[in-house]
């Protein structure tokens, strides 16, 4: 916002620095001089403006602001915008009354503030009115001190980001930058933002370097060990865009297991735990001394019969051919019909701790898990058969 606002057709200087208001006779005002009735006479040529007034009207009076709501028309033009005191309102009581909770709830913050600041569009001029405006609050203020950490006032400038980056860069640590920069400022109050800000600004960077450099660093990682390892084996597709899409990998060492215990293959792809909460499925199995043995990896965009199917033809072009006897999977649909298209030949199987869980779920008989447990246990089908009759019965 430019350094005034339009007030009937004059220019209101706004100043929000603590220095006494200037008597030379222009029509100038600090922010917390204006009333009621002149804040209505204001307009904006952009809703971002009466953001940035009502912040700085904030910033003077000891409080923090928090946007409300926003209306746009379906032109995608914003008719009105509302902001209020971050203490309006009142927590939900759901969040207060939780009888799983593990740690106390926090101090509560809201206290039903009736402050409230918002602008309409007018179309004629193409100017922001404002048409709600409420100076009033049912709580103290924060003195000078402790505003520069509060919410909306807490911000690291472009000019900041760029120092601090070129400081974090040469292995200065977090800590010790907001040091500097106090000690620059003439304290902590007087910065603008809060450590924790600064941290959040480098992990939101290093995000953005991983984001754009991630699919390259593995594609380069797997290539390197191609090249110093013949029979290392990837293989990767990528989208309309030219993005990554799937990609899989093995190397020497699941290749060798693959033919000594590869006759189960357990399909699974219950981990999301990287940074895109993309599945990442694991070909495994256990060896001759009850230890997981690896064939293979793949890292996959979504999970359907396409991305499945598409594994399992790089697996078996990876091993040579060689099919399992048996594949294990949970009950994934997708999974199922792939595996119908690919290895028609083989026994699908449900993975036994999928079957506990859904017995734990679905059926609500005590006892019936041990039951259950002893019935899949057994060793041959004509045991089972009896057992099973016998619990059915049950």
């Amino acid at each position: 916002m430019d350094d005034n606002v339009q007030r009937n057709g004059k220019n209101v200087v706004i100043d929000i620095c603590d220095d006494s208001s200037n008597d030379d006779g222009n029509d100038e005002k600090r922010l917390d001089e204006l009333t009621e009735e002149e804040v209505y006479q204001m307009t904006f040529d952009m809703h971002e403006d009466g953001e940035t007034f009502y912040n700085a009207y904030a910033k003077v009076n000891g409080f923090s602001i928090r946007n409300y709501n926003m209306h746009k028309d379906n032109a995608g033009i914003v008719k009105s915008r509302k902001w209020v005191c971050s203490k309006e309102g009142y927590r939900d009581t759901k969040y207060l009354e939780r009888e799983d909770r593990i740690r106390g709830p926090q101090a509560l913050t809201r206290v039903g503030c009736p402050a409230v600041f918002s602008v309409t569009l007018e179309r004629h001029s193409g100017k922001y009115l404002v048409n709600n405006f409420v100076s009033i609050h049912n709580h103290s203020m924060i003195g000078p001190h402790g505003v520069p950490f509060l919410c909306s006032h807490r911000k690291v400038s472009s000019s900041d980001k760029a120092s601090a980056n070129t400081m974090h860069k040469v292995g200065i640590k977090t800590s010790h930058i907001m040091d500097f920069v106090a000690e620059q400022s003439g304290g902590y109050e007087s910065i603008g933002y809060t450590q924790k800000d600064l941290y959040n600004h480098f992990t939101a960077q290093r995000n953005i370097e991983v984001a754009d450099g991630d699919a390259e660093g593995a594609l380069a990682y797997l290539c390197a060990k191609a090249e110093n390892d013949p029979l290392f084996y990837y293989k990767y597709d990528v989208d309309e865009q030219n993005r990554l899409n799937n990609l899989f990998w093995r190397d020497v060492t699941c290749r060798t297991d693959y033919m000594c215990f590869g006759d189960v293959l357990i399909f699974d792809s219950t981990y999301r735990t990287n940074a895109y909460r993309k599945p990442l499925v694991i070909l495994v199995e256990v060896n001759n001394h009850f230890q997981t043995a690896i064939f293979g990896c793949a890292l996959l965009t979504v999970e359907t019969v396409e991305t499945y199917t598409w594994v399992l033809e790089r697996f078996l072009d990876s091993m040579d051919h060689k099919k399992p006897v048996s594949v294990m999977t949970n009950e994934d649909k997708a999974m199922r019909r792939a595996i119908k298209t690919v290895l028609p030949d083989v026994n699908h199987r449900l993975c036994k701790w999928h079957l506990k869980k859904n017995a734990v779920s679905n059926v609500h008989v005590p006892g019936f898990l041990i039951d259950f447990e002893k019935c899949m246990s057994m060793s041959t089908e004509e045991e089972f058969e009896v057992a099973w009759k016998n619990l059915s019965d049950d």
